[in-house]
This record gives structure tokens, sequence and C-alpha cells, in this order.
């Protein structure tokens, strides 16, 4: 507990999960269903109840569609942890002489696997938005989606790879507005929760190190039998 290791895990993964998702189009079509113009989507790290708010906010106006993405928690994944492994040795890389050598080994101790759980929400103007929107990232989150990161600095001197599962929960969850005022903008919004298969790292030194020696004090006392 003495360490504090922070290696931008948490932030790694989300902005993966993201860049995985950030590239919706949608057509705007006309009565013969051709294609007038197409839209880039904006994703925004932000809750939901932000954005709405931004909406009502004339100085903050967002233009739907719109998909925000926030965190909602982080969980220890108790089926990833097998046992109590001291941790493994990976190939470090070395130079000599301009080349790279690897005899020699880092020692990773185990990272902790996590869950984070991540919800997206999706607001737009029109229902042909939304279901292009769900058209695009459902038959791809079927079972799951697999985004690549590496073990961050300072954990490994050798880059490796590290494959994370997102898996989407299955579930969208759709609202429509009940009651609008003349000023009210009308909007369709829908929920999709995801889980971030992910670790978080270890700090790698050994806070306490080795002990070579123990300095101690005896002080000779009567034996008790003698008493």
């Amino acid at each position: 507990m003495k360490k504090q290791p922070f290696y931008f895990e948490i932030k790694d993964l989300v902005t993966q999960f993201i860049s995985a998702f950030d590239d919706v189009v949608i057509s705007r079509h006309n009565r013969d269903r051709s294609v007038d113009k197409k839209i880039n989507v904006r994703y925004v790290y932000a809750p939901k109840q932000r954005v709405i708010h931004d909406l009502t906010n004339k100085a903050k106006h967002i233009t739907l569609p719109v998909i925000a993405v926030t965190i909602t928690s982080v969980n220890r994944d108790p089926s990833r942890v097998f046992n109590k492994l001291a941790g493994s040795h990976h190939p470090r890389v070395d130079e000599f002489a301009g080349q790279q050598i690897t005899n020699n080994t880092d020692f990773l101790k185990p990272p902790v696997p996590i869950d984070i759980g991540v919800s997206m929400s999706i607001l737009t103007r029109y229902q042909s938005d939304m279901d292009q929107i769900l058209s695009n990232f459902i038959p791809y989150t079927n079972p799951y989606v697999v985004i690549s990161w590496t073990i961050p600095d300072g954990v490994l001197q050798k880059k490796q790879e590290i494959r994370s599962q997102v898996m989407w929960d299955g579930n969208i969850n759709m609202s429509y507005p009940d009651d609008l005022s003349g000023s009210s903008q009308y909007r369709v919004s829908a929920d999709a929760g995801f889980t971030i298969k992910g670790w978080l790292f270890k700090d790698q030194s050994d806070p306490s190190g080795q002990i070579y020696k123990v300095t101690s004090n005896f002080t000779p006392v009567i034996d008790i039998d003698e008493i």
C-alpha cells in the first residue's frame, strides 16, 4: 500500500472503446429512399443528464444526433482470478552494439482483472436516425467486440499486446417525450450498457526489500525455576 501505481488503464480502455464506436455515419433519405446527405454522429464523454441540460441551454446548444458515453461502475472480475500466482517472467529487450538481445527478463506481478461498466446514451431527433445508429453497432457486438491495447509503460520494458473484450448487455432501453412544451425540442433517446474486460496493474518495485541484518537486544533474567 506504500506505492500508488497509476498507469491510465481505465482512461486508455474507455478511449479505445469510444474509438471503436466513433465512426457512425447516418444517411438522410428522401421519399424515394435515396440518400440526400450523410451526417457524422458525434461522441461526447459526459453523462446523459449533462447532455440534455446543454441541449436546453442556448449558450451550449448541442446539435442532434449525439452519443454520450460515461463510466457507471468498476468491479473486480472473480471469474478471471484463477489462483494466487506470484507473477510471471517476460523477455526484456536490451541493446548491445546496436543489436537487440532478449537474454534478460522482467518480472510481472499479477494484475487485477476488472470489469468497467460503460453507459452509452443515444439522442436523436428522428426515429430513422436512431434505427441507423442501432444498426451500426448491434450486428458487430454479437457476442462481443475486441479492443487492443498494450501493457502500460513502466510495467514491462517490452511492449506486449492485451486484447480486451467489450460485452454488450443485449438491452436497448428506448424512451420518448411524453409531455412537450412549445419551446421543447422533440428527441428520441436510447440507453445501452457495455462491460469492458480490463486489467489494473500493480507497482512493480518492491517497497520493503530484503532484510540482510536484524538488530536485537537481549536482557538476561533469572530462570523461573530458581525463584
